[in-house]
């Protein structure tokens, strides 16, 4: 979609799978399952709903990437660990938008959780990892930089520091503090509650609005606010949080992207009966 100067669309970064109960915490099974149905290891399929935004500012042209996906650079039981599905996922939805990975000129990182910042690195030709998009900065909250660096017990594993300490070798990882207008109508804005150094991402200009809440809310599903995951550490903030975007988004015609929803990439969020909330699917 258009969105006043910027030109917006949603590329793949692949598909993969998680634990259903994971993703859905106190949701029961018998309620998620008939939306999501597991495998015979209960993981559920996941999307990585990455956003390339295009346009010039003051004559000059930016490539915007938001996430990069898992990647491509882990090992066979990696890969089979998550299900993910075949290499080259994102590079290969770049070409069909006309983008080469070294025209990229800023790559927004809501975290860096392996999920979301895999992709930012890939094995160079002596099998080391390096920058995926040599010519771009990578932006990420500094609280979750922080936080990677020296991770709690309860998410080390989802912290790789191969996904972003080349792009600090490289000097291609700058940080941000709060809310930040990164270009003309591209702000960035904390979401805490899955962890503290999230970070979500609204483009508006034109009179249209796209907001990209990241893990905040992953899926359309989890636009009910009680519907946390069992991997957000701090679930009341989370609860709250959503309630804040939900007055932001519900009714107002503002399109919100859902990460990792592998049906509903995008979509209006709507009122419905007894304080739920619908999402109107949306092709962008």
């Amino acid at each position: 979609m258009q969105i006043g100067r910027w030109d917006v669309q949603v590329v793949s970064g692949g598909t993969f799978a998680l634990d259903g109960g994971a993703m859905f915490g106190t949701v029961p099974k018998t309620v998620w399952s008939k939306i999501y149905p597991p495998d015979e290891e209960n993981r559920i399929p996941m999307g990585t709903n990455c956003l390339l935004i295009r346009g010039e500012v003051g004559g000059r042209r930016h490539v915007i990437l938001v996430e990069t996906g898992n990647g491509d650079k882990e090992d066979p039981d990696w890969r089979n660990r998550f299900a993910l599905g075949p290499p080259g996922a994102l590079d290969a939805a770049l070409a069909r938008h006309g983008v080469r990975t070294e025209e990229i000129t800023l790559c927004i990182l809501t975290h860096l959780h392996f999920d979301h910042a895999g992709g930012s690195t890939r094995l160079g030709p002596e099998g080391r990892p390096v920058p995926a998009f040599p010519n771009a900065r990578h932006l990420v909250q500094r609280r979750d930089l922080e936080d990677g660096r020296r991770p709690h017990l309860r998410v080390r594993a989802s912290y790789l520091a191969r996904n972003w300490e080349p792009l600090e070798a490289a000097g291609l990882l700058e940080t941000v503090e709060g809310p930040s207008e990164v270009l003309p109508g591209i702000r960035l804005w904390p979401a805490p509650g899955h962890i503290a150094g999230l970070q979500g991402l609204t483009v508006e200009d034109g009179g249209r609005k796209l907001l990209f809440p990241s893990d905040l809310v992953p899926t359309a599903r989890h636009i009910q606010p009680a519907w946390c995951m069992g991997y957000d550490l701090d679930v009341v903030t989370c609860v709250n949080e959503r309630l804040k975007f939900l007055a932001e988004v519900a009714d107002r015609d503002a399109v919100c992207v859902f990460y990792h929803d592998p049906h509903i990439p995008a979509g209006t969020v709507h009122s419905g009966d007894r304080g739920r909330y619908l999402v109107r699917p949306l092709e962008i």
